[in-house]
């Protein structure tokens, strides 16, 4: 509920002026402004701490070693302070503070390049951003701050691409485009732990680990519908032990974080549950039923699997709009909707062929795209409908959509 509803609620006449302060005062609703100065804010952050690193690099050679780091080490601390102050001591400017700590994670990640680069420390990538991650983790439970939470995901997310493509490492998955397999899995990993992290003392941190790995899931399976994944015949096999760990690691964390989705009914909750196993499943499949190849030449680089993968992300697709709708998640439908019709574009574009085909294809296909884009956004706009009418409905909503 925003600060706007509750101003229209009250000029409508139906609440007074007391009970319009009371529900502010009682939800902490804050004014509609306060999210732009936090995106401001945070980009602010950004901005900083990535500007100062190119200051530092533009006059390397001028700088001493000992000013380097003093200097690196003063800032970094300096944000951490000043946020710290923002949000704990002076308590007004809390969305500040926390660009501030943000600020001073990424100088963080800066101290180490530069610490690194000036003693010629390690060569190996990953191991910087293992230390970056290691040292932000514990900021996040520490200052209660999601998007210091958001940053430590990120972190070990690159840490993680970075360490199962480097050479010799025992996570190491080889150098083919069959990364994007566990780059999915990891965003359910995610999910999964979003929602373990429902009803704790961290609930707030829930949602944005939800949304995060959803997302990351998404973006990494829409790939393999396209069918260019390409696995080469040489592809090396160590790590191949990581995807079964990875894919048993998160059915049992999203086993136990449904039962914390108290949003969803029981048959939704196995409903979702289910489509979660089924996109592991597609994700298994891509891994070792799809042949390997012995060129980049091959004209359907996938052997019709990706065909599969456009049904089965379609499929799961429509399931994430069903719970979105019962738990009223209009993040869960918009998201849906989005892959909906890139899914069913992919799968339009993988019907080219000769010049005859692909002229019936665009005739076709595109009278079908614009019928189906209006289709899709008003199906968009009722199910939009449906959750705001369920949040106004309260706790029964989700019995009602059950029957």
């Amino acid at each position: 509920m925003k600060h706007s509803d509750i101003d229209t609620i009250y000029k409508a006449g139906l609440i007074t002026e007391a009970q319009h302060r009371q529900i502010i005062d009682h939800f902490h609703i804050r004014e509609d402004g306060g999210r732009f100065l936090a995106i401001l804010s945070f980009v602010g952050a950004i901005l900083v701490g990535c500007g100062v690193i190119l200051l530092i690099a533009a006059n390397w050679d001028e700088i001493p070693r000992g000013a380097k780091i003093a200097a690196g080490l003063l800032l970094m601390l300096g944000a951490h302070a000043g946020g710290w102050y923002l949000r704990e001591v002076h308590g007004g400017y809390r969305k500040t503070g926390e660009a501030l700590h943000l600020a001073g994670a990424i100088l963080f990640l800066g101290n180490i390049a530069l610490i690194g680069q000036i003693y010629h420390l390690s060569s190996r990538p990953p191991n910087a951003l293992l230390l970056w991650w290691a040292g932000i983790a514990a900021l996040p439970w520490l200052l209660r701050s999601t998007p210091l939470h958001l940053l430590s995901l990120l972190a070990f997310g690159v840490w993680f691409g970075l360490e199962i493509n480097q050479a010799g490492s025992p996570l190491f998955f080889g150098h083919d485009e069959l990364q994007i397999l566990l780059y999915a899995l990891l965003g359910l990993l995610f999910l999964g732990a979003g929602y373990c992290l429902r009803d704790t003392s961290f609930a707030e941190f829930a949602s944005a680990t939800e949304k995060f790995g959803l997302l990351t899931f998404m973006v990494f399976t829409f790939p393999l519908t396209w069918g260019t994944i390409y696995r080469p015949v040489s592809s090396p096999s160590a790590g191949t032990w990581l995807f079964p760990v990875m894919a048993l690691a998160t059915l049992a964390v999203t086993g136990l974080g449904l039962q914390k989705c108290k949003d969803l009914d029981r048959k939704g909750r196995w409903t979702w549950g289910l489509a979660i196993a089924g996109a592991i499943a597609l994700l298994a499949g891509e891994l070792w039923l799809v042949p390997a190849r012995t060129t980049w030449q091959a004209a359907d680089l996938s052997g019709g699997y990706h065909w599969v993968c456009a049904v089965g992300l379609f499929i799961f697709a429509l399931f994430q709009v069903q719970a979105g709708i019962q738990s009223r998640s209009e993040f869960l439908v918009n998201l849906g909707v989005i892959f909906l019709g890139l899914d069913i574009l992919a799968t339009y574009l993988s019907l080219f062929g000769s010049m005859g085909r692909t002229g019936l294809v665009f005739v076709v296909g595109g009278l079908l795209l614009i019928g189906l884009g209006i289709g899709l956004e008003r199906q968009r706009r009722q199910w939009m409908h449906q959750i705001k009418a369920g949040r106004a409905a309260g706790p029964d909503f989700p019995e009602a959509c059950a029957s």
